[in-house]
């Protein structure tokens, strides 16, 4: 964890705790600061970058659509915290290998597959993409599943969150070492992968686990 990082993130946690009552569920399923592994979570606001590192013990790198840094202010700082700036409804390999380099450096990198913001509903398998199945695929590593849920699945000042941690998906889970042309090749192992990381997120969902709002 760089120095300007370590800064960034201490006033994000005050700024976070003072502005959003958020309860966190399950959070001894985060890796300790020895391991490397893929963060993916739902996406449902521009906070959900913040929230997810607000307990990870390690410097967070994240995929971002480019958008967020074409500000040169913005890229200044964003180029020293690590953040991958990635273009939306494009197979930016340039992004995915910078993540993929991260991560077999022994990092930590969070991606949002599906791509865009989703509010007002709870996620749906159907809606992530594979980016996150690609990644797992070439850096090996494993993953930790997180689902982000507002109170009425929008996201406001003084308004409750509650961020639920799945257990951590391991590499051997998703049979990439099985892979075989038989199986239709790599697209269609990468593709099992990413619905799995989906269908692992979107089961954190409370209601399905008889959890009150």
């Amino acid at each position: 964890m760089n120095a300007l990082y370590a800064v960034f993130l201490f006033f994000v946690k005050i700024f976070y705790f003072i502005c959003f009552p958020i309860k966190f569920h399950n959070k001894e399923n985060i890796p300790s600061k020895d391991k490397h592994f893929l963060i993916c979570s739902n996406h449902v606001s521009a906070h959900d970058i913040c929230m997810v590192a607000l307990k990870v013990k390690k410097q967070v790198h994240f995929i971002t659509k480019e958008e967020v840094v074409k500000n040169p202010f913005i890229n200044f700082f964003a180029k020293r915290l690590g953040v991958i700036p990635i273009k939306r409804g494009k197979a930016d390999t340039k992004a995915l290998r910078e993540a993929i380099d991260y991560l077999r450096k022994g990092e930590v990198v969070c991606i949002f597959p599906q791509g865009t913001r989703i509010r007002d509903k709870a996620p749906e398998v159907g809606q992530f993409r594979n980016g996150a199945g690609m990644i797992v695929r070439e850096a090996k590593c494993d993953v930790l599943p997180i689902y982000i849920r507002p109170k009425k699945h929008r996201t406001k000042f003084f308004r409750k969150v509650d961020i639920y941690y799945g257990e951590v998906i391991k590499y051997s889970e998703f049979g990439f070492e099985s892979e075989t042309d038989a199986d239709g090749g790599r697209f269609s192992k990468i593709s099992e992968a990413s619905k799995l990381i989906a269908e692992r997120i979107c089961a954190l969902e409370p209601e399905k686990n008889n959890e009150s709002e």
